[in-house]
């Protein structure tokens, strides 16, 4: 795609009023997108990718406007994130006026927190947990998303949805994943509008989220809960993999999301699903040794899905992550009596960071016996993954 002046003029415009404005990202960007109809798919994923840069690179832009080595307007910004995530630059940028080599050997000076556009303390953590690995992880984390589909086996198979989105100018191609349902997003035009979305044919979902249910080693007939449920995306795909077939008990803390499930279970086909939500430690008890199956999605830190969150980053901090860290513990210590003896468990997260992941379970092991591991996945983006960062262990009660 030629990137034009007039395309990169009215992006710039709108992120320089963004940042003079303070006012909503996502609400800017929805209103820059409908007032230029006239951007074909291309243009409207250019400029949808650059936009989510300025938030990704925030600090790291601070910095050179520190320095005085970049424009203070929106063109600016723009220019240094082209820089920074090293994409071609279009001929017409008179790169003598900005003087890209000396921009470029001031970012590679920066401390690595800045480099990385990361909090100093966040940089800490990540980096005495992750060590040399970070670096890799914390870039990988600042590349644009990707969107990813998860086909409803309930509905559909990949052929069938493959080809009704062709028909439709929506390209999409196979994932090789396990679960053979994955698909990558080459162009989207109108995916939520599309025949086979309304159908219930597929849902979004990272294709690393996808490996975490699977996890679980499910069988049609199953009893199984989804006791951090949300708004239903992995309580879905459980019940694919059941057929229908068992029992599925999806539970929150708060019930509009468990309204939203109901809404999403519908459009799927889902029949085997009950929703209930948690309203004290006695919801947990009255489900004792009653599942073969146990998924603890638990909340965290969203460290692992930076690329489609970048926001995040910016809004978490040391007390924040420790307050988690706890809730995270009491949720694996009091849900996971929920399982039967025999049963198997899956604590998972959207972290990259040990200490909300393996050292979590190794302090539960320590204090539970009988319980054991039998396998783990780790997710680590630009390490071992191009997918989003997840974990995942699945222990075994035992007696």
């Amino acid at each position: 795609m030629s990137v034009t002046r007039s395309l990169v003029q009215t992006l710039s415009e709108c992120i320089e009023h963004v940042l003079d404005t303070s006012l909503h990202a996502d609400k800017a960007l929805t209103q820059l997108l409908q007032n230029n109809p006239q951007w074909n798919l291309d243009e409207r994923q250019y400029v949808v990718s650059n936009y989510y840069h300025i938030f990704r690179f925030k600090r790291l832009l601070a910095y050179l406007l520190e320095h005085e080595e970049m424009p203070l307007d929106g063109f600016g910004y723009w220019l240094t994130c082209q820089v920074v995530t090293a994409q071609p630059l279009p001929e017409w940028v008179d790169t003598e006026r900005y003087n890209l080599e000396k921009l470029q050997s001031l970012i590679e000076q920066a401390p690595q927190a800045v480099r990385l556009s990361l909090p100093d303390w966040l940089n800490e953590v990540a980096h005495e947990q992750l060590g040399e690995q970070w670096p890799a992880v914390a870039s990988a984390l600042n590349q644009s998303t990707q969107q990813y589909l998860r086909v409803n086996s309930l509905k559909s198979d990949i052929a069938t949805v493959t080809e009704s989105l062709a028909k439709e100018g929506i390209k999409v191609s196979q994932v090789a994943l396990d679960s053979h349902v994955a698909l990558k997003v080459e162009s989207n035009s109108h995916l939520f509008r599309s025949q086979a979305f309304q159908a219930g044919w597929f849902e979004m979902q990272d294709a690393g989220s996808q490996q975490i249910v699977p996890f679980l080693e499910i069988q049609p007939g199953h009893k199984v809960v989804d006791a951090c449920a949300g708004a239903g995306g992995k309580s879905l795909h459980i019940a694919a993999l059941m057929e229908n077939k068992g029992r599925l008990l999806s539970m929150d803390i708060h019930e509009h999301k468990l309204e939203t499930l109901k809404q999403r279970a519908k459009r799927a086909g889902v029949h085997v699903a009950e929703t209930r939500v948690i309203q004290n430690n006695k919801t947990i008890k009255r489900q004792k040794e009653k599942f073969d199956r146990v998924l603890l999605d638990v909340p965290c830190s969203g460290l692992g899905v930076l690329k489609r969150n970048p926001d995040a980053k910016w809004h978490l901090n040391s007390q924040n992550l420790d307050t988690l860290i706890a809730l995270q513990t009491d949720i694996l210590a009091r849900y996971s009596q929920m399982c039967k003896v025999g049963g198997k468990l899956v604590y998972a997260t959207c972290s990259i960071l040990p200490s909300e992941n393996e050292q979590q379970v190794e302090r539960f092991l320590a204090n539970n016996p009988n319980w054991q591991l039998e396998d783990s996945l780790r997710l680590l983006p630009g390490v071992n993954s191009e997918f989003d960062g997840f974990y995942a262990a699945r222990l075994v009660k035992n007696s």
